[in-house]
């Protein structure tokens, strides 16, 4: 098994398989060997064909790929927890006996603490290898461990530089937790796009703002999620590892913080 990828892409919005077979190919060919998932994306199916060619035409064994995937709410609540006929369905859907990571994808509360339980039997049965948690907090994770004493490998958080979460992310790494960033460059928010501390350091690296983004979550050891659609911008983010920032430039970032967020947690799920 490879270790965690240091880069992963996301393969939300893609609605047609030969677009994300392209980029996944691309990625590939750039170094890119991570890929996150999930049902509502619907793009599963999507993924699962995509690697099936790629390996096929590379020949890559399956342990040098990452896939990620998640389960939704809805499958928590139909299955009150019991969601191991949705993981097999969704390796079937990508063509694969293991999944690296799944992640309960929002910590609604009704069956939650069952739907944990169940990953880790599965985790004990080898059909995951890591088992994570998304949207969530410290006190989400803190509630969870005490009341099923089983902690999270790996939890997928929206962060950027205008939402930081440095006391969540502190709690992980003291706990060993690992952090995945989605949304990493805040879809090039315009406060991004215009920040002078940005454009100053993005000087400094002969890089592009989201080239300095990206390296801003390695150096705070989190590893972003990106999506793209555009060839380019596979080249462009996987060129991130011939510099590091300065513990300055990482503060002057971390300062930019606002806590704006896109996907409202309220509205995504309730009582959150």
């Amino acid at each position: 098994m490879i270790s965690i990828p240091q880069i992963i892409l996301g393969t939300f919005q893609f609605h047609n398989t030969n677009e994300l077979t392209s980029i996944v190919e691309t990625a590939y060919r750039h170094n890119i060997v991570g890929f996150d998932t999930s049902p509502s994306y619907r793009t599963e199916g999507m993924l699962g064909q995509s690697l099936s060619v790629l390996s096929s035409q590379y020949n890559i064994p399956r342990e040098n790929l990452f896939i990620q995937d998640k389960i939704d709410g809805w499958q928590m609540e139909v299955t009150k927890g019991n969601i191991t006929y949705f993981v097999e369905y969704s390796l079937q859907q990508l063509k694969t006996e293991y999944l690296d990571v799944l992640f309960v994808h929002w910590p609604f509360p009704d069956y939650l603490n069952n739907t944990w339980t169940t990953f880790s039997k599965l985790k004990e049965q080898g059909k995951i290898k890591y088992i994570g948690l998304s949207n969530v907090r410290k006190r989400h994770i803190d509630k969870l461990i005490k009341e099923t004493s089983i902690k999270p490998d790996i939890i997928q958080i929206e962060r950027h530089p205008l939402r930081v979460c440095s006391e969540d992310i502190d709690y992980c790494q003291k706990q060993n937790i690992i952090v995945e960033a989605y949304s990493p460059i805040c879809r090039m928010d315009k406060r991004l796009i215009e920040s002078e501390t940005l454009k100053k350091i993005s000087l400094k690296y002969k890089k592009n703002i989201a080239q300095i983004i990206l390296r801003w979550h390695l150096d705070t050891q989190v590893i972003p999620i990106f999506m793209t659609k555009k060839a380019l911008r596979i080249q462009e983010n996987s060129d991130i590892y011939d510099f590091s920032l300065t513990p300055e430039e990482i503060v002057l970032i971390n300062g930019m913080n606002i806590n704006y967020k896109i996907f409202v947690e309220s509205a995504c799920c309730p009582g959150i």
